[in-house]
Formats: C-alpha cells, structure tokens, sequence
C-alpha cells in the first residue's frame, strides 16, 4: 500500500445535524444475507406492520395476504420477507457476557444493513418542569432498555442542541439523557405570575419557537433523515406534553401571524412522513393532571363570591386547555398508526408494549405504475386478507426519475459530513484513538479509517479528498481537510482490500463524535463514516489509559516482501499474521506528585470461556517517562474464534480498562 499526503488546511465546518443528507442507500443489504428483489423495472420497496385488536403483530402471514394499490390500481408484488427481530436478552453464560460488554471499538456505515430498528427518541420542549422533567427521563431510559440487539437509536430535542448519530451504544444514550434537563416552559405557578402581568401565555407567540414550527420542522428531518432505510422499523418517541398543529382563534391582541406558515410547516411534515413511514408514539410525561388554580398552594384564598367564580372559570379554562393539548398527542400517531400514552403516572411502563409492537413485520416490493411526470408523489395503499387487523406502512412514494435526478447532484465532503446516519455509498471502517499530546491538556486523535473501497484496481494511484470533523455536545467542531494519493496492492486470495489513512486531531478532554467523509473527485462518489470519542483528562487524572491502537503486518502474496506493520481498523485476522495491540499509560501527564508503580494485566478470553493469553506487566516508576508509559500485547499466533482483549491498569486504590473484540478466522 502507498500513501502520500500531499497537503492539509483547516477548513470551516459546516452545521451538523438532522437537516442534513440522509444516508444515502443505508437501507441496501448485502447480497446473500437477503432476498434480493432484480427484474426488469426498478421495484418499491416498503415494509408493512400488521396489528391486531390487541396492538400486538399478526405474523404467519404470506404474499398472498397482501395487495398493494398504488393511485388505487393494484400492483403485482414481486419481493416478500417476513421479519422477526431477535429480543433482547442477557448473554448466557460469563464469556459471552465479556464478548458483550467489550463495544466494538470499529465502526462502519453500513448501518442500515441489518433487520431492526431505527428509534428516534424526542425530548420537545413542552415537557413541564419538576417531575414531568423526571418521567421523560424515566421514558428515555425505558426506550433505552427496550432496544434489541441490532436496533439503533438517537436522542434529540425540539429546542436546540446537537442532535445524536443513530447508534446502539447504551451508555453513550444514557448519557445524552441524563446530560440535560429537557424543560423549557415555565411551571402552572410561574404561568400564574406571569399572567398576572402580561396575561395569558400564548405559546405560538415565543420568539424561541415561533408559531410552533420548530417541532413540526423537526419531525420534517426526522422522517427525511430516516426516509431511504426501508428495510428497519423506523420509530419517533414524541416525549412532551402538547402539539401546536394550528393555529386556532387568536385574541385581538396576539398579532403573530401564524395561520399560514403553520400550514406550510404542516403540509411538509405530514409528506414527509407519508413518504417514510416513521411510525411516532406520543408519550405524554404530565402524568395525572390536578387542574385549577384552588389545587396548587401560589394560590391565595381571598374569599368572597367572586373570587370563587373567578376560580371555577379559571378551572374551566384549564381543563378546556388540557383536553385540547391531549387531542393535540393523538394527531401524529393516529396518522403514522402508533400509540398515544397519556393520564398516567408511570408512562414508561408503555414503552415496552411499544416496542414489542414492532417485533415482527413484513418487507414487500413491488412493481410501481409506468413512470409518470417526475417528481409527482403516488400514494400507497396496503390491504391485508385478514379482519379485524390494523395495517401501518408506507402511504406514499416518489417517481424514481424524480429520485434519480436529486441524487445526481455531486455530494461534497461537507454534505457528507452530515446527517443523522452517515452516507453509506461505498463502504468505510473508522477507528479512533485518544492518546495525551504534547499541546496539554488536548489529547492527539488518530483518526484510521479504510478507504478501500475508493481504491484504484490493481493499485493504481487515486487521489481522494478526506475530511475529518469532531462535534462537540455544543455543535462546535475543529475540521481538517486532506488531499491525499492512495494505491493498494492487490489482495492475496481469501484477503480483503485494505487502504488506511490517518488524520491527526488535537481535541479537549471531553465527548466528541468523529465523522469522516471520503470523496473521489473524479467519478464523485463519497461516502462517510462516524464514531463515537470520549477524550479523558490524560493531563490532570492521577490514573488513565489511552484508547488501544492496532498494528497488523498485512499478507503478502508470494513472492511479495513483508509488509511494514501499520494501524487498521480491520478486527478480523488470519492465524498468520503479526497483530499487536498498543496502550499508553498515564499518571497525569502535567501533575507533579510521585510517580507510582502500576500494574498492568491484559487477557486474551474466547467465547467458550478459555484465556489462552494472560500477562502481568509491572511498571516500575523509573519505567516512566514524562509521566507516561507505553505497553505492547501480541494478539497473533490465535486459533481460529471469537476474542476480547482487555487491559486493565491498577496503582494502589485507582483502576481503569480498555478492551477490544477481534476475530481470528
């Protein structure tokens, strides 16, 4: 393999997010693994969920139970799965456990490629403070819980910040639950107070979300970001407590013009969704409801006649305001076919119900109409030969030619770089490492990804364009930018081709999400790849460990000279190989305390329980250099199974790990 960088620049990184490209083919499944629908026309592919009376799925059923009208004319269908998702359960036994608990520390973007779900979990701005604040939590978490083993999931908000990547690392999800609190609105007591000044609060009237259009956006690129994965149950959590969906009357005073941009906003979110099947479940967090002023305590008792009929219409009004507000909950699933949870004080014991609802389904294609005027949406209609059922999918579809032309517009790195799911076009591997830099307290990032996929035949030279970006929970991220000319020798029989470049980034401690995108300027494809990063404080924590970096020599074929060994991001080796795995070790890089004798233990554990490697490495103090010291493990010479590799480091009291999951084939 040949790599040649031939420049860097920062550039400016544009806005991340869900108002970006959705990924592009992330729903495509690799052929073997799937039926593959092939004929003459391009075929539709959608997926249905068939419900009883009871909410829970009907499954046995087979081609012949469908039809399928498109504009109402019955179209034949030409490709039929049955899907049953695996549930979610404990490992068995204590190795697997291990192999469980050990995150792949790889990513791809090839995240659309298996059955399951894509769970969007919502946090709007009307969840009321206080213990509302606390259920929406609860609901989160129940979410979280609920998630089988290929599902992913992402939590966002509809009142600013960054909104997460879709994945299935529960830990980095419940830390993006509990790192907020996702009330906006003020309590029944400040609604009080402030009335008392300015009168009722009208809230199409708040500069922070003017006319409600900021969640009815939201779930616009929601629904578009999750559009193209056809084959996983899509699924919206609303968690919040009202849905401005119009306008209604408004008093002479309550100028804002709303009527029409609602309408707009309205008409946009409802096509959207016909054209994704997003199914949305509104979750109300309120709870049971105490309505009218004589139920809180901010409340004075003045007496007198008047003031008690000030209260009964006051109670009237609320109870007026709070049926609307529920009514309102009810407008998006009972488009999308999901459920609304409202009048209880544990709504996240509905959250299971919720997901089980999905645990089984159907993938259908079938041959649309002849092409018609590009662009114009056809509407779909899925029947099901059975009564008493509830069928949910796909409402509508849009012309393939009208497809074809918007994706004929060149991607750029930047358009790449964003999103909710990375662009899965041709296939990425990323591998990040956090390890102290010498600019303290900023850590250096490698950044190693495979860009085999971009590469010249027979290794010919390509020149590609890189461009690596870290967000921050506040949307703020450093980007570089590289030009670099990759060549790959072909691959020896039963090899895979492999092209890894590495970027360097020079990162706070804190949370981070590394996104790459590669794009070949000459046939202009790209594609990008994100993953998770979570930079400690190597300069200030008296114990730490870098993230682990792997060196393999690659397999020549015969004849060939040995490889130089090099960073991969590939986890799966051959017997034969030379594999090694690198940690750092840390006493707070910039502290002036002694420096202590640590012990160092790494294990080789396979699935069957075995620990074929097992070391103890004692790290003296002078062994230390710049309060740092670095470990090698050889991962080569393995039968043929599944590992995990964990190291963990101790010094007196203080403990920290690292682990990694490989493949010896």
């Amino acid at each position: 393999m040949k790599l040649r960088c031939t420049g860097m620049a920062i550039v400016v990184a544009l806005a991340a997010g869900l108002a970006g490209l959705a990924a592009a083919q992330a729903g495509q499944t690799p052929e073997g693994q799937r039926p593959v629908f092939r004929g003459g026309v391009e075929l539709v592919q959608i997926d249905v969920s068939v419900l009883d009376r009871s909410r829970r799925p009907v499954t046995g059923l087979t081609e012949a139970d469908f039809t399928i009208l498109e504009d109402g004319i019955r179209r034949p269908i030409r490709g039929f799965t049955a899907v049953q998702l695996p549930a979610s359960t404990p490992p068995a036994t204590a190795s697997a456990s291990r192999l469980a608990a050990a995150q792949p520390d790889v990513t791809t973007n090839r995240v659309g490629q298996q059955d399951g779900r894509l769970v969007v979990i919502l946090m709007d701005r009307t969840i009321p403070p206080g213990e509302p604040t606390l259920a929406a939590n609860r609901i989160a978490h129940a979410a979280v819980d609920a998630l089988g083993p290929n599902d992913l999931a992402a939590v966002t908000s509809t009142s600013g910040g960054v909104p997460q990547t879709l994945t299935s690392d529960r830990a980095r999800l419940r830390q993006a639950i509990d790192q907020r609190d996702w009330s906006t609105g003020p309590s029944k007591e400040q609604q009080d107070i402030l009335a008392g000044f300015t009168g009722k609060l009208d809230p199409l009237s708040d500069g922070r979300c003017l006319c409600g259009i900021c969640v009815l956006d939201t779930v616009t690129q929601i629904a578009g970001a999750l559009r193209q994965t056809s084959r996983r149950q899509r699924m919206l959590l609303f968690v919040g407590s009202q849905l401005i969906i119009q306008s209604g009357p408004r008093a002479p005073t309550q100028d804002t013009e709303c009527e029409f941009p609602l309408k707009q906003a309205r008409q946009r979110m409802q096509d959207a969704l016909a054209l994704s099947h997003v199914t949305v479940h509104s979750i109300d967090p309120s709870g049971l409801s105490s309505v009218g002023p004589h139920t809180r305590a901010s409340t004075p008792n003045t007496g007198g006649a008047m003031p008690r009929l000030g209260r009964v219409q006051q109670q009237q009004a609320e109870m007026s305001d709070l049926l609307d507000a529920q009514n309102s909950l009810q407008i998006l699933p009972e488009m999308t076919g999901g459920r609304v949870v409202v009048n209880t004080n544990g709504p996240q014991e509905k959250v299971p119900e919720i997901f089980a609802e999905s645990a089984s389904y159907y993938v259908l294609a079938f041959e649309p109409g002849m092409a018609g005027k590009p662009g114009v949406n056809r509407s779909i209609e899925v029947k099901v030969a059975r009564k008493d059922v509830r069928v949910s999918a796909q409402r509508k579809h849009q012309q393939e030619t009208a497809v074809r032309a918007a994706a004929a517009a060149p991607p750029t790195l930047e358009s790449a770089l964003t999103g909710l799911m990375p662009d899965g076009s041709l296939p990425l591997s990323l591998a990040v490492a956090a390890f102290a830099g010498t600019e303290e307290p900023r850590a250096t990032v490698i950044v190693n990804t495979d860009v085999g996929a971009f590469a010249g035949p027979g290794g010919a030279s390509t020149t590609l364009e890189l461009a690596v970006s870290a967000v921050d929970p506040t949307g703020r991220k450093p980007t570089i930018r590289q030009d670099m000319t990759v060549g790959v020798t072909p691959a020896p029989a039963g090899g895979a081709t492999e092209a890894n470049v590495q970027a360097l980034l020079h990162l706070d401690p804190g949370t981070y999400e590394v996104r790459v995108a590669v794009r070949d300027p000459a046939t202009a494809a790209a594609a990008s790849v994100f993953a998770p990063l979570t930079v400690p404080r190597f300069a200030d924590e008296r114990l730490s460990l870098s993230d682990l970096l792997v060196e393999a020599t690659p397999l020549t074929p015969p004849g060939s000279s040995a490889a130089a060994p090099g960073g991969t991001t590939r986890r799966m080796f051959s017997s034969r190989e030379h594999v090694r795995a690198l940690v750092q070790v840390y006493q707070g890089t910039r502290r002036d305390d002694a420096v202590e004798p640590v012990v160092v233990h790494t294990r080789v554990t396979n699935v069957q329980g075995g620990i074929p490697r097992d070391q103890q490495i004692n790290v003296a103090a002078k062994d230390f250099t710049n309060r740092t010291a670095g470990v090698a493990s050889d991962l080569g010479g393995l039968p043929p199974g599944d590992y995990v590799f964990t190291v963990d480091a101790s010094a007196g009291d203080l403990k920290t790990s690292r682990s990694l999951r490989f493949t010896v084939r």
